[in-house]
């Protein structure tokens, strides 16, 4: 009725098993990231501050950041360090204000309003204007605000 495996069928099993088990668990079991990066131009100079989001238009969708540094340009991170984006269509925003200028003052001294250099509709989704389809793999996208 059944049958005893010798050790090198056995070994043969778990030499295919185990592969398709983890291959079966589909690695982090999330959606599927990519690489996005690139850089953000203002009236074609580098934008040299502040932050650019990827808003997706998947309402279940995540979304994703990167503070733009001094050459204009960013990485995106969705929730790790430089781990991009989920594939997906987003709406994109930019702001011009130094994130690290956000922060609380000491009590009783004032908080310094930073002057935009760009337009203000770039800041909202609704009125940005921009758009990206992020791909599997990696993506660069320059933004050339106006």
């Amino acid at each position: 009725m059944f049958r005893i495996l010798s050790l090198k069928s056995w070994k043969l099993a778990f030499a295919v098993a185990i592969p398709a088990l983890v291959a079966g668990c589909g690695g982090s079991g999330g959606p599927e990231m990519a690489k996005v990066s690139g850089k953000v131009t203002h009236q074609g100079k580098p934008l040299t501050k502040g932050t650019i989001s990827f808003i997706s238009v998947d309402p279940s969708g995540s979304n994703a950041n990167s503070v733009i540094g001094p050459d204009g340009s960013y990485t995106l991170q969705t929730t790790n360090p430089n781990d991009g984006a989920v594939v997906g269509e987003y709406r994109v925003i930019v702001s011009d204000i130094d994130p690290n200028a956000l922060n609380t003052p000491a009590p009783g001294e004032p908080v310094k309003k930073q002057e935009r250099t760009i337009p203000e509709k770039y800041e909202k989704p609704d009125t940005s204007g921009l758009t990206k389809k992020v791909v599997s793999g990696s993506n660069t996208f320059d933004i050339a605000l106006e």
